[in-house]
């Protein structure tokens, strides 16, 4: 996790160019008011928040938005700030200081989601997995999980499933691993498949997401309805969003956009090693060819 509380979006928000998110019906979208259609209204350019309360007000808006589509089964992923850091390791604690950062931030979205028509009624907290740090609220209208992990799947699942399941369920920087293991989390054959469908159940309605590459500090951003967004931050704390998208970019996909850009980190890189290695080819045939004179008869 990175130092979210020190990132601030400039004072104007995001500068987005018209190629990147979408010309003439992005430039529609800043004017659009409470009747501007849904095409308008997910090519909107989202600001970064600015720090743990600005981004919780996003996902509430985002689960709220999501809520109102008929999205019953969400999932989040939060930037969350550091708390006890050190110079050698972000999270001396592990998953555990996690969750004591993560904790108020869901605790306040449940709060704020609670107001609405449908999810109103008492929660209960409980503590799912100690090792683990996966944490629970769950109510008649509303249920969420933090942290979940593969091994409370089970658990996840009897909540989502039968009459009395719960309105809407929230899932908050889900643990597991869906890609890129040899060993799935889920295990093999039908177990793995049922649980990976059922995990696709969860659709994405709020993310931030800090990505380092080659030197670029970059902001994946999803608010619903909005599309993902990819956004560059300064050193000073301005962004600028590069692009939009439909789904989630790779990094594949981040790094060809930041090889477009003449200005990344990236790029900067490639011409320094380039012309380093000029000089360096240079030195290299001034050496040999001023010993080639110097063994001439």
């Amino acid at each position: 996790m990175m130092r979210a509380h020190t990132v601030n979006s400039s004072a104007r928000g995001c500068r987005c160019s018209p190629r990147a998110c979408g010309g003439r019906r992005l430039a529609l979208s800043a004017r659009a008011g409470v009747g501007e259609s849904a095409e308008v209204r997910v090519n909107r350019v989202v600001a970064i928040p600015e720090g743990p309360a600005q981004q919780t007000q996003q996902a509430v808006q985002a689960i709220e938005s999501a809520w109102r589509s008929g999205v019953r089964r969400q999932q989040l992923e939060l930037l969350l700030p550091l708390i006890g850091a050190t110079d050698l390791d972000d999270w001396p604690g592990g998953i555990r200081q996690q969750f004591k950062a993560a904790q108020p931030m869901v605790e306040s979205i449940l709060r704020a989601i609670k107001q609405t028509e449908g999810l109103q009624g008492p929660l209960a907290a409980n503590i799912w997995d100690q090792g683990d740090a996966v944490g629970a609220w769950t109510g008649k209208n509303l249920a969420c999980v933090l942290f979940p992990t593969a091994s409370v799947l089970d658990k996840l699942n009897k909540i989502c499933s039968g009459p009395d399941a719960p309105g809407l369920v929230l899932i908050v920087n889900p643990q597991w691993e869906m890609r890129g293991n040899l060993v799935s989390d889920f295990g093999f054959g039908q177990r793995k498949a049922d649980s990976e469908r059922f995990i696709a159940s969860f659709e994405p309605t709020y993310c931030q997401r800090q990505l380092r590459v080659y030197g670029d500090s970059i902001r994946l951003l999803k608010a619903h309805p909005n599309r993902w967004q990819v956004h560059t931050v300064a050193r000073n704390g301005s962004s600028e969003c590069i692009s939009t998208q439909e789904a989630q970019p790779t990094y594949q996909e981040v790094e060809a956009l930041l090889r477009d850009r003449p200005d990344s980190m990236m790029n900067k890189v490639w011409r320094e090693r380039m012309l380093g290695s000029i000089f360096d080819r240079l030195k290299t045939e001034y050496a040999f060819n001023q010993d080639s004179l110097n063994q001439l008869p």
